[in-house]
């Protein structure tokens, strides 16, 4: 066996040296993704127990109100005009239990990934009004003044659902973070783009450096049992992800003190709609007499 010359020693050596070396490197680069990817897992669990925390209040205060609310009917006979206001408030605080808990189990389908566009003709005017009535104790009761402008008879292809999701959420956002006597505009229309939805209001507005974190799962900029306002932090970000979902967009256009403007855009989906919404009902085209039935 031929024994090694000096140079080919230190050339083993010295590719040793350097194989070691990247190892090394790698080995620290890995243990630097462990420790983020840790960081993340702590993050989110601590965003998780914030989230359980806030929507068990969110769930339990609405309820407490109606049953409190409903418990006087049983104990008393009402006067009509005096039962006006808690009758209006037991349906205001059940439309916001149920709110709530559509909000959460949109998001649990949105992370499943079992969130599928349906697309229909949907009637857009008809399920703005249903979603503006449904707000309408909220908006009374900050007397804000809702300025709508809309083309008559606006049938869009869309996910009916979904498209309600995104109405009910923005304008949500809109009454809660109004200041009393405020006011929000809203405008639909439809243009080369698509479906453009634009809801303004003139709230406090949204400083620039937390107008990306706004659209984060369970992230608010008030946190805490004390903070002003109602809401777990799901809405807007189901909104950003039902628009990547229908390939549209959601742009945001807010100043500290100048209030705040959404605006979503939906295209035109690239499939053939044999199906019309209107009000929550559904029809299915008839190809046979141009007739609609019912389901």
């Amino acid at each position: 066996m031929k024994k090694p010359t000096d140079d080919e020693l230190i050339e083993e050596i010295r590719q040793r040296f350097e194989s070691n070396h990247n190892a090394l490197n790698d080995m620290r680069a890995m243990t630097r993704k462990l420790e983020s990817m840790n960081e993340k897992l702590q993050d989110s669990e601590a965003l998780k127990s914030h989230f359980l925390s806030n929507v068990r209040n969110e769930i339990n205060n609405p309820l407490s109100v109606i049953m409190g609310l409903s418990g006087q009917f049983f104990d008393r006979a009402c006067d009509p005009e005096v039962c006006k206001k808690p009758i209006r408030m037991i349906y205001a605080e059940a439309f916001n239990l149920d709110y709530q808990l559509q909000n959460v189990f949109m998001a649990a389908e949105l992370e499943a990934g079992e969130a599928e566009p349906a697309y229909a003709m949907v009637e857009i005017g008809s399920v703005l009004n249903s979603c503006i009535d449904k707000l309408a104790y909220r908006i009374s009761e900050k007397e804000i003044e809702v300025i709508v402008a809309i083309p008559d008879d606006l049938i869009f292809p869309t996910d009916a659902q979904k498209f309600e999701m995104f109405l009910i959420n923005l304008l949500a956002n809109a009454v809660e973070f109004n200041n009393n006597g405020g006011t929000i505009n809203i405008e639909i229309a439809e243009n080369k783009s698509g479906l453009t939805t634009t809801v303004r209001d003139n709230g406090p507005g949204i400083a620039a450096v937390d107008q990306d974190v706004i659209f984060d799962r369970f992230k608010q900029l008030e946190e805490g049992t004390t903070k002003g306002h109602r809401g777990h932090g799901l809405g807007l970000s189901i909104c950003w992800s039902l628009a990547e979902l229908l390939d549209g967009t959601l742009d945001l256009d807010s100043q500290p003190g100048k209030g705040s403007r959404f605006v979503l855009t939906l295209p035109r989906p690239d499939v053939d709609v044999v199906v019309y919404a209107a009000d929550g009902n559904f029809f299915l085209f008839d190809d046979t007499d141009g007739e609609m039935e019912s389901f």
